[in-house]
């Protein structure tokens, strides 16, 4: 430090900085007898009054000229204590007098050098000449300073690219964004141009500074930051990323000559904007360039704080699009709302168009339209616009198939169980798309017209249904699996194989074979195993039907579940006749009902239920009836898609069931119809919404049932979905359709876990015709597809396997083109990923390589799951143990996440995976849809 020349500017000095240097300088001089420091600065501070340095009471003042600086002195030193006294002064030292800096440390005034500062306060011995070149860097540097100084350094040398990075950082005002500086390029700049107070904040810099930053930011954003600034020049930074958007439509090359006039007034309009500040004309390049980083940038943020960024940009881009008439190139975008509308459109016209000619052709089209959509970005938030139009394209893929109600319904064991296999997913999707569309009118009337259809031809399949059901009901079960055999055939021997397997039985009340298709999907991607739970069952496994008792009301149907016979009670009697069953071979059995669920404040579950949950050695059984409850008052929601979550303490129960081991047994006592605009027919005698007394005529949609399957001897019931008896509700039961009388039976156990005797893992059982690639169909049987046969051999462990053992893939290497065999999109995806140079090049640098047979079971594991997959599932697809998941994953994440973008995610404190298939095609240059656009 030197004396201060008097033509010298003074630099003003942030809390930081004058902590920092007062600090420094206290410490070097500590065996100094004065308590007065000065130092050379603006004569002005922001800061607190006192504050301590270094274990000492510090007070800090300005003071403007030579007078001010000796009352402030002569004040400070008469009063008692050791605090020192800092001052800010512009006064030259040679006015102060010989007196005055005789009274003060080192008898002078100490200049505050600015580079010796910023070096400091980075912990570098030295500095970059380049950043010394940055003349105005120094004072932004020490203004700029956050509280504990700069980020310490690791090496010596304190680089042009660390200290601007840093600062510009802090002036974008990046932590505002959740960002530091090693997150700082083109997407960081178009993120801050969407935060008003922080380009309000850099506009309000020193005209040297921001000259000098921008300049840098130039050479780390290259073309983004060319276009952003003259947006802020012309005061509409706010618009950077909606005019991103705009621009990728434009520039696309499906945008044609046509988009030439558009292109043209964007040009225009960005050169006005930054009118007079010398720069040249912007070309296509940047552009593309500056186009390509807002799509990237708002496809990650869809993701990110409930995308409300990317959903302001996107309402934004909207309104641009019309101010530069670009309507014709927007509907090519796959990110612009405009263009998942058009994209809507072109679903709406396609399922027009196959609804009536329901032709090999006009179904490939409505396939490549619901691809599309699916594709398209915002397919993730419009998840439910995008499931209705899948569901659309797979009732028409069944509409297509041929049909025979008499010889596909056969009798009645045949008919229920074609309910849980087939008929029961017709009705989820059916009941889907009977919500509609929200907006495009097309879309509504086309799924009008595929409803009717829909619903015709199950009226059919019911109708002949409940001619067989009315001499089966006459004639007895025979050897079908009944409401009152369930306990007798599947939990008996369950008990049976040994006393170390407890059991959790749960009877969803009113669970139709639709709900339940929803919520074992749900359950394999939570990590649960589904198995078929019929001992000594032939053919192949499978989800099985179990047939209701008649009438299919709560108290006929579950009575006599709980009683393994039929019967007729309430909770008390299940209660009772539960257990008490011999099979139970002495265990102690718990029956919970409605009222005994819930516990109080704080507590998922009531107190005994939990007791008996964590208790190893009991058997418990759970009444749910959040379905049922539903059908009475409805669920107050548009989407009645069912989830777990929906479904009572069903999640808790799970979890308990998790961590005893317990295999879990979800069934029902009945199912139901929803209520869809139907006929009200008001009959005398009625006992339900859906069943009446026997006696008069039998109408069109009724069927008199009687016989020892009956538990009230003779009713007339409706199959006909449409017709009720009593006042409208959501829904109901108590009818003879194939929805109510067939009961889905599904049974669980945790992943990993050893199967009972008798039990058989089920494959996914999704029919054919339920796959958005699935080929028109023959005249072939429908069943759930099979399962893919996976090698399950290991080499001995001797052998010493490597982490990625090399295992051929026929698939990989035969050579057959994709076009010669049935490839669905999710393949045909994974094919062209792996066959790309960039893929090629990622997986070479990897030190230890995954075959691509791993690879491509990864991530068709993924694009299946649609969603995260748990650790252990992931390494199962790659047949790897699972210590070594995390290994494999991490591997997997060099290989995908190109320029770390969050291709492959680990989500949920490290225990899943998450695949964003739209940023692996992006990151990529994939052209293949898959069949998810997000997942």
């Amino acid at each position: 430090m030197s004396a201060a020349p008097a033509a010298a500017r003074p630099l003003p000095l942030t809390t930081a900085a004058l902590e920092q240097e007062a600090g420094r300088l206290l410490r070097k001089y500590a065996k100094s007898d004065q308590r007065v420091l000065l130092l050379r600065a603006e004569p002005a501070w922001p800061g607190p009054e006192e504050t301590v340095l270094n274990g000492r009471r510090v007070r800090v003042v300005a003071a403007v000229s030579p007078l001010a600086v000796m009352e402030q002195v002569s004040r400070h030193l008469e009063r008692d204590g050791d605090a020192v006294l800092v001052v800010l002064t512009d006064a030259a030292e040679n006015t102060l007098g010989v007196g005055l800096l005789s009274r003060v440390i080192r008898q002078r005034i100490f200049v505050v050098e600015p580079w010796l500062l910023v070096q400091e306060s980075f912990g570098a011995q030295q500095t970059d000449p380049r950043l010394l070149a940055e003349g105005w860097a120094a004072e932004a540097l020490i203004d700029a300073m956050p509280p504990g100084g700069w980020p310490r350094l690791t090496g010596a040398v304190l680089t042009r690219e660390v200290a601007l990075r840093q600062l510009a950082a802090r002036r974008l005002r990046l932590d505002r964004l959740g960002l530091g500086a090693d997150d700082l390029d083109g997407a960081a700049l178009l993120l801050w141009s969407a935060d008003p107070a922080a380009v309000e904040a850099f506009g309000a810099l020193r005209d040297e500074e921001r000259a000098g930053l921008r300049a840098w930011l130039a050479e780390v954003a290259g073309s983004t930051a060319d276009v952003v600034f003259r947006l802020a020049d012309g005061g509409r930074a706010g618009d950077a990323l909606a005019l991103g958007l705009l621009c990728g439509a434009l520039w696309a090359p499906e945008a044609g000559p046509e988009a030439q006039r558009s292109q043209g007034g964007v040009l225009v309009y960005v050169s006005a904007l930054a009118g007079g500040q010398g720069r040249g004309s912007l070309d296509d390049a940047t552009i593309r360039g500056f186009a390509a980083e807002a799509e990237r940038t708002v496809t990650r943020s869809l993701h990110e704080n409930a995308g409300r960024t990317a959903h302001a940009a996107l309402d934004r881009a909207e309104d641009l699009v019309v101010q530069f008439g670009a309507r014709p190139a927007a509907r090519f975008s796959g990110l612009l709302r405009s263009g998942f509308e058009d994209r809507v459109g072109d679903v709406a016209a396609a399922l027009a168009s196959a609804t009536g000619e329901r032709s090999p052709r006009s179904l490939a089209v409505l396939a490549g339209a619901v691809a599309r959509l699916r594709a398209h970005a915002l397919a993730e938030s419009q998840a439910h616009r995008v499931r209705r139009a899948e569901m659309a394209q797979r009732l028409l893929q069944w509409l297509v198939r041929p049909f025979d109600a008499e010889r596909q319904v056969g009798g009645v064991g045949p008919a229920v169980q074609a309910q849980v296999d087939e008929w029961g997913w017709v009705d989820r999707a059916r009941d889907d798309i009977w919500i509609g569309e929200p907006h495009n009118e097309p879309l509504k009337e086309a799924y009008k017209a595929l409803h009717a259809s829909v619903r015709e031809r199950g009226r059919r399949l019911n109708q002949a249904f409940a001619a067989r059901l009315a001499a089966w009901t006459a004639t007895g079960p025979g050897d079908l699996l009944t409401v009152d055999s369930v306990l007798p055939r599947v939990v008996a021997p369950l008990v049976a194989d040994g006393p170390s397997r407890p059991v959790l039985f749960v009877v969803l009340d009113g669970m139709s074979t639709a709900v339940a298709c929803e919520l074992a999907e749900e359950l394999r991607r939570q990590n649960w195993e589904e198995y078929d739970p019929v001992p000594g069952g032939s053919g192949r496994p499978r989800r099985r039907a179990v047939v209701a008792a008649i009438p299919t009301v709560t108290r006929v149907s579950r009575a006599s579940m709980f009683a393994a016979r039929l019967t007729t009670g309430g909770p008390a009697e299940e209660r009772k006749a539960f257990e008490n069953h011999a099979f139970w071979r002495g265990r102690q059995v718990r029956l919970f009902h409605k009222n005994s669920l819930e516990g109080d404040a704080g507590r998922s579950l009531g107190d005994e239920l939990t007791a008996a949950l964590e208790d190893e050695s009991v058997h418990v059984g759970v009444v749910l009836n959040a379905i049922d409850d539903a059908l009475d008052k409805g669920r107050g929601r548009v989407d009645d898609v069912w989830a777990v979550a929906d479904v009572g303490v069903l999640r808790t129960l799970l979890h308990y069931a998790r961590l005893q081991g317990r295999a879990v047994i979800l069934t029902s006592d009945h199912g139901h119809v929803l209520e869809r605009g139907g006929e009200l027919r008001g009959l005398p005698g009625a006992l339900s919404a859906r069943h009446r007394e026997a006696g008069g005529s039998v109408s069109d949609g009724e069927v008199e049932l009687a016989g020892p399957r009956v538990a009230v001897g003779r009713l007339v019931a409706l199959w006909d979905p449409s017709v009720r008896y009593l006042p409208s509700k959501a829904g109901y039961h108590g009818g003879a359709s194939l929805a109510e009388v067939t009961i889905p039976l599904l049974a669980f156990l945790p992943l990993g876990s050893s199967a009972p005797e008798g039990w058989r893992a089920l494959p996914h059982q999704e029919p054919e015709w339920w796959s958005l690639a699935a080929p028109v169909a023959d005249d072939r049987p429908s069943a759930p597809a099979p399962a893919k046969a996976r090698p399950r051999s290991r080499k001995p462990a001797g052998d010493a396997p490597t982490l990625f053992d090399e295992k051929p893939d026929p698939a990989l290497l035969t050579g057959v083109p994709l076009a010669a065999a049935a490839v669905s999109p999710d393949e045909a995806l994974v094919a062209e990923l792996l066959a790309g140079e960039l893929f090629a090049a990622q997986h070479q640098m990897t030190p230890r390589r995954i075959p691509k047979v791993k690879i491509r079971s990864v991530l068709l594991a993924l694009l299946d799951a649609g969603g995260p997959l748990p650790l252990p599932v992931v390494a199962e697809s790659a047949e790897e143990p699972a210590v070594r998941a995390a290994g494999l994953v991490a591997t997997l994440q060099r290989i995908l996440n190109v320029d770390n973008y969050p291709v492959l995610a680990v989500t949920d404190n490290g225990r899943s995976v998450r695949l964003n298939p739209h940023l692996l095609r992006e990151q990529f240059g994939l052209r293949s849809a898959g069949r998810r656009g997000t997942a």
